[in-house]
């Protein structure tokens, strides 16, 4: 039985919870938010044992196999060396870190500690993704060549989520003194993940962060300076030599939560569209002719989610490739992303 402790206890920790409680072999032991009461009601809703306003507390008095932290960004470092230092395997929320030189510690610590790490990218969960990955790692539609990946949300224009003014789980993303990377290091890490899982690593980003006006008072709401980007747009080059496109925003009106990437290879291509389907995704292959092809929909098998993944290799006792090393690889791109905006030119990706 692996006995799971969960670190903050905000909505992405219910998740979190949820999905734990549904694995056989694990159990959800404690729980611990810097709000006491919020730790005690969250530890009430999944019928945790124990809660704790104090990690380090609750490292003191359980005796736990793993941790899984669902904190605001800037937490993930400390709160995962402190975890690694008491032996535990770890499963961190994206991004690793906010720096590289944190997410390279948090690396180079877990591989000393010989622990099992984990990074939740969560659209890894998907069945298309993971199908689609394993056609064009295969060589299915022959050398990638072009890439085109975006990440589109609107609740900076659109309430579908709630208003952003008055719910305290936006307002801090848009607030770099409150830990925040703007929508590159929120949503940007994700699809980063999504195009170098697919298509290989990345080795140099053009990149331009643009951060807008939203309407408020002296462009605060309450202890919130809304200094974050916006909107992201990178070309990349990846190490095999394909270039492509990466971007995100929180101004795609229309757009609640949408994933897509197409890869164009020399014999084919693939388009994935997680609004679309999760279970299924499009590809079209050249034959000897070289005429144009159709396009078909390829039905994926379910996989094992991130949580399901996590709980194998701490059984296992090795991480598989969601680990601190791919998280600090994504971490390396985001700083690769914030360096090429600052300097106004490409950057070579630094790991």
């Amino acid at each position: 039985m692996i006995r799971l402790g969960i670190i903050g206890c905000g909505a992405m920790a219910a998740t979190h919870a949820k999905n734990f409680t549904a694995i056989k072999g694990v159990a959800l032991a404690a729980c611990c938010d810097v709000n006491r009461e919020r730790a005690g009601r969250f530890a009430a809703e999944w019928r945790i044992p124990k809660s704790f306003d104090d990690y380090r507390q609750m490292f003191a008095s359980e005796k736990l196999d793993a941790v899984s932290i669902v904190t605001a960004d800037d937490s993930h470092a400390p709160l995962s060396l402190a975890a690694l230092r008491e032996g535990l395997a770890v499963m961190c929320e994206k991004p690793l870190a906010t720096t590289l030189a944190d997410a390279v510690h948090m690396r180079d610590a877990a591989r000393q500690a010989g622990a099992v790490t984990h990074v939740n990218f969560s659209y890894r969960n998907a069945a298309c993704v993971q199908a689609a990955a394993g056609l064009i790692r295969g060589g299915g539609i022959g050398r990638v060549l072009h890439v085109e990946a975006s990440y589109l949300q609107s609740w900076l224009v659109q309430d579908t989520w709630g208003d952003w003014r008055t719910t305290e789980a936006f307002t801090w993303r848009l607030s770099r003194r409150h830990g925040s990377g703007g929508v590159l290091g929120d949503v940007g890490c994700h699809i980063y993940d999504l195009a170098a899982f697919l298509c290989g690593p990345l080795s140099e980003i053009s990149c331009r962060l643009g951060t807008f006006d939203k309407g408020v008072p002296e462009n605060r709401v309450g202890p919130y300076v809304l200094d974050a980007n916006d909107s992201f747009v990178s070309s990349v080059t990846f190490a095999d030599g394909g270039l492509g496109t990466v971007h995100a925003t929180r101004w795609a009106t229309g757009q609640v939560n949408s994933l897509k990437v197409r890869v164009y290879g020399d014999r084919g291509a693939v388009d994935i569209d997680l609004d679309r389907s999760v279970e299924s995704f499009l590809v079209a292959r050249m034959g000897a002719s070289r005429r144009a092809p159709s396009w078909k929909e390829v039905r994926a098998p379910r996989v094992p989610s991130q949580y399901e993944r996590f709980a194998a290799a701490v059984k296992k006792g090795h991480s598989d490739e969601s680990d601190f090393a791919n998280g600090a690889r994504v971490q390396a791109y985001l700083e690769a992303s914030f360096t090429s905006d600052r300097r106004r030119r490409p950057e070579k990706v630094r790991l």
